[in-house]
């Protein structure tokens, strides 16, 4: 596998942050900026310029922002992902940012990258909450719907691998399976399954079979 095709696989299902988008300790970062100066100065570093062509997963996406909460979005800007290079930018969690700052940063994602008027209201929801999956309904869906692209040997790259599952986390793997990723190839659910979309319990339960493949001292990684 190249380079390149690794890079691939292990930013396909990811979504958080790793160095140099980890927050500076920047004394002088204590003022409201502009969306734009905020952007660029502590996020554009994983999530690309102008939020795409990044290594992790792109904001400037309309299926993602339509599906994630405004308030998920803003939770993970404040606190990261524990368990993942995903940090916190709230000043009171470690971060460098204000709460002012923060808010900034989540109207700009949502004001310039929102596509107005779109919504997906068949969409699986963002976050599984208590809905369990069945790792065997998601083996079949992923062995029908996924693995031309993911199984063993297949061009993009295996997801079943337990070193890939190690750094990725239950949310990545469902956020990846909702939104795809399209600056990658990724169709999103409403394609996945042969054309047609999949359904909530669908996603859940692929999420739960690629989870059951994750070693056994590891809670997951990257978003």
């Amino acid at each position: 596998m190249s380079p390149r095709s690794l890079v691939v696989m292990l930013c396909l299902l990811t979504a958080g942050c790793e160095p140099p988008g980890k927050p500076a300790d920047d004394s002088e970062n204590t003022t409201p900026k502009d969306f734009k100066t905020l952007f660029s100065q502590n996020c554009s570093g994983c999530h690309g310029v102008e939020g795409r062509d990044g290594a992790v997963r792109p904001l400037h996406d309309p299926l993602y922002l339509a599906v994630i909460p405004r308030s998920e979005l803003q939770r993970v800007i404040e606190n990261g992902r524990a368990g993942t290079s995903m940090p916190a930018w709230l000043r009171d969690h470690g971060g460098p940012l204000d709460a002012q700052q923060i808010a900034t940063l989540v109207d700009g994602i949502e004001q310039n990258w929102a596509k107005p008027g779109y919504s997906a209201p068949d969409a699986p929801a963002y976050l599984a909450g208590d809905r369990k999956g069945d790792p065997l309904e998601g083996h079949k869906l992923f062995n029908k719907d996924c693995f031309m692209c993911h199984g063993q040997g297949a061009p993009i790259g295996s997801v079943t691998d337990p070193s890939f599952l190690t750094l990725a986390s239950d949310q990545g793997l469902r956020t990846a399976i909702i939104a795809g990723r399209t600056d990658l190839g990724m169709p999103s659910y409403e394609r996945l399954n042969h054309g047609s979309p999949l359904s909530d319990q669908n996603v859940t339960d692929i999420a739960a079979y690629l989870s059951s493949l994750r070693p056994a001292q590891s809670a997951g990684g990257a978003e």
